[in-house]
């Protein structure tokens, strides 16, 4: 009966037929009662979409590299593919068109001149506080930096558990790379 396709009903019903075994007691009083409708499987909720969602794609096949910058899921900021298809979309609403890669070039040139002028005041920052005799404050890191960043922060603190457990049961362990990591971050002015 394994191998038969169904429920129990299905099964015993052709079970019976075929005379494989006798008509069981329950069978009258099943019969009687339909049965519950089931959900059928296999049917999924429909895929969310939202106008933007074309933008955000062509800007991901742009700027592959933007697929690596961590945002937070739990704040309303929204990822920076979100916030340049938004500024697309806006752009065309107001020139009332349908270019898109017009307003893909504006949002660009846009993005582009604001990470210029972030760049030069950065820069005008740090010679002011070279001047002053002050450290200066770090140029900015690219995205691999930061994510090599936290993971290595989070592959030392693991470690540090290791030496840790180590410890307590009287054994001696090396953290591998800990003092250069040390002297990088003493010496890290970039």
């Amino acid at each position: 009966m394994s191998l038969m396709r169904g429920d129990l009903m299905t099964k015993t019903m052709k079970a019976v037929k075929s005379k494989i075994i006798d008509k069981p007691a329950w069978f009258d009083a099943v019969l009687s009662v339909p049965p519950q409708m089931v959900r059928p499987r296999g049917i999924r909720a429909k895929k969310i979409k939202l106008p933007e969602d074309p933008y955000v794609e062509s800007y991901y096949a742009r700027h592959p590299d933007a697929d690596c910058i961590p945002f937070e899921l739990n704040s309303f900021d929204p990822p920076p593919a979100r916030k340049f298809a938004w500024r697309q979309m806006e752009i065309m609403k107001k020139m009332k068109t349908k270019n898109r890669k017009l307003a893909r070039d504006i949002v660009e040139a846009e993005w582009n001149l604001e990470e210029k002028l972030q760049q030069e005041h950065l820069r005008a920052e740090r010679r002011k506080a070279i001047r002053e005799g002050r450290s200066p404050p770090p140029l900015k890191k690219s995205v691999f930096e930061e994510v090599q960043e936290e993971e290595m922060k989070h592959t030392l603190d693991g470690l540090k558990r290791i030496r840790g457990i180590y410890r307590e049961q009287g054994m001696s362990c090396v953290i591998p790379f800990e003092d250069a990591i040390q002297r990088k971050q003493a010496y890290d002015f970039r």
